[in-house]
């Protein structure tokens, strides 16, 4: 088996403190639920299920991801503006340990934030019955998203073929081409 090393970081504590905070999260939200409801929410139509999980895919995409919610991500880091070549630059630096280090790499994270989003949208949709469109906006919103990106990876192939492909003619490499 292979040694592997990683730079050392004093984390555990605020790891375990984010997920103790998680699952007391959890628990309140199924206690909520099951005092408004009088049981325990045990079944979910299909249709709904998807919904849920093309919502929980935008909004972790909106957290982790998206320009809108830069500035919330950027409370977690050091930020200082440098001016080079006439430009001004921004340096992000991560705190080196702390809470704002853990709250940078969760942020930093879909698989993380994906948690959160799928417990604050599941617990949303039994809670409040308006909830459902929300949920129906991001779903629509996310799907968008996964074509959006799905095309762009066709996209991304196909120019890497034809980028393979010129440069294998350019070698002197001959194609078939006359099924072209």
């Amino acid at each position: 088996m292979a040694t592997q090393t990683r730079l050392k970081e004093d984390q555990n504590f605020w790891n375990v403190v984010f997920s103790v905070f998680f699952l007391l999260v959890l628990v309140f939200a199924l206690w909520s639920l099951y005092r408004a409801r009088g049981s325990f929410p045990t079944f979910i139509p299909v249709f709904d299920a998807v919904m849920l999980s093309f919502a929980s895919f935008r909004i972790t995409r909106l957290i982790v991801y998206d320009k809108i919610t830069r500035f919330f991500r950027e409370l977690f880091v050091h930020r200082r503006e440098v001016v080079h070549d006439g430009k001004t630059y921004v340096e992000l630096t991560p705190y080196e340990n702390g809470v704002l280090h853990t709250m940078n790499d969760l942020l930093q994270c879909p698989w993380c934030i994906g948690l959160w989003a799928g417990l604050i949208a599941t617990y949303a949709y039994f809670m409040f019955p308006w909830a459902w469109f929300v949920l129906l906006f991001l779903a629509l919103s996310g799907l968008g998203s996964l074509l959006q990106l799905i095309g762009n990876l066709i996209g991304w192939r196909a120019e890497n073929l034809k980028l393979d492909a010129n440069s294998k003619e350019k070698l002197g490499h001959t194609s078939d081409r006359s099924g072209l």
